[in-house]
């Protein structure tokens, strides 16, 4: 933990030189705004001995307020789910999430042509199938910091912190998690990002050793031009790969999901937004293992 305490740190002040150099002028204020978000797709789960291919969808919605010139606050909400959760737990073959949801607050300093430096904290829900005809429910609380810098059209974008279950009887107890998000804007309503989380848990019974959960994203915002009746339409294509290893009914459970949504930003294009507004989210907590209790991270 130390070492990748001490890597985010290097990488943190190394982010900070370029964004001095290249100075992003421009006389910007922070600005009352707000981000919906929805999606559905397609979800490929296996779990090392079943697989299978669920329908699944989300959404994720944020608002940000401004306490001054460089303070402001915000809020964050997402919730997700997969057909498996329309199904009776005894038709459930396969380890996995079935639905979840979760909410942070976090409090920001910025400056609108440099970057921002944060705390966040929240918590949230998970309800998993762990087979055998089985379905549980847990709950989770994570702290952190953040920070983005802003260079040129590149938002980049650092998370870390600590995360805890609510019930650690003969399962997950508590870790740390990181996360890093390249956000490159094509044109002020155009973007790709690129994001990976990782997240390190001990379980409550030390000779079980530690959950270790990776997560890869990317996604493609456009906007559709002249479409009949709503007009134009702010579309995303995404993909999520989500790894994890020492899982305690199983070994490894991952999963591919494929997913083509929409996201409205409100009182300007997505990159004033990104800059002077509602800029900020939260990793996806619900991405672990199974254990003894249910699910977690």
């Amino acid at each position: 933990m130390k070492k990748l305490l001490l890597t985010t740190s290097v990488a943190l002040f190394a982010f900070a030189g370029p964004v001095n150099a290249a100075d992003y002028e421009r006389e910007m204020g922070l600005i009352v705004s707000g981000v919906v978000d929805s999606w559905a797709g397609v979800q490929f789960i296996d779990d090392g001995v079943e697989d299978d291919t669920v329908f699944t969808n989300g959404g994720e919605g944020l608002l940000s307020l401004p306490l001054g010139d460089n303070l402001s606050i915000q809020t964050d909400v997402k919730y997700e789910y997969n057909t498996n959760a329309t199904e009776s737990p005894a038709d459930i073959d396969v380890f996995g999430p079935r639905f979840s949801y979760q909410f942070a607050t976090h409090a920001s300093w910025r400056d609108p042509s440099r970057g921002l430096f944060g705390a966040f904290g929240g918590m949230g829900s998970v309800d998993s199938s762990i087979g055998f005809g089985s379905s549980f429910r847990q709950d989770h609380r994570f702290v952190g910091a953040e920070a983005q810098f802003y260079i040129d059209n590149f938002t980049l974008y650092g998370q870390g912190g600590y995360v805890e279950t609510s019930n650690d009887f003969f399962g997950l107890d508590d870790g740390f998690f990181a996360r890093g998000v390249v956000r490159y804007f094509l044109t002020n309503d155009s973007r790709i990002q690129l994001e990976g989380t990782y997240i390190n848990m001990d379980y409550n019974i030390g000779a079980f050793g530690d959950m270790e959960a990776f997560s890869v994203k990317a996604r493609y915002d456009f906007v559709l031009a002249g479409m009949p009746v709503i007009g134009d339409t702010p579309i995303y294509l995404g993909y999520r790969g989500t790894f994890r290893d020492n899982c305690a009914f199983t070994e490894d459970l991952d999963d591919h999901t494929i997913m083509v949504g929409t996201s409205y930003s409100f009182s300007g294009d997505r990159l004033t937004v990104d800059r002077q507004g509602a800029t900020l989210d939260t990793p996806d907590f619900a991405i672990g293992c199974v254990n003894d209790t249910g699910v977690i991270n």
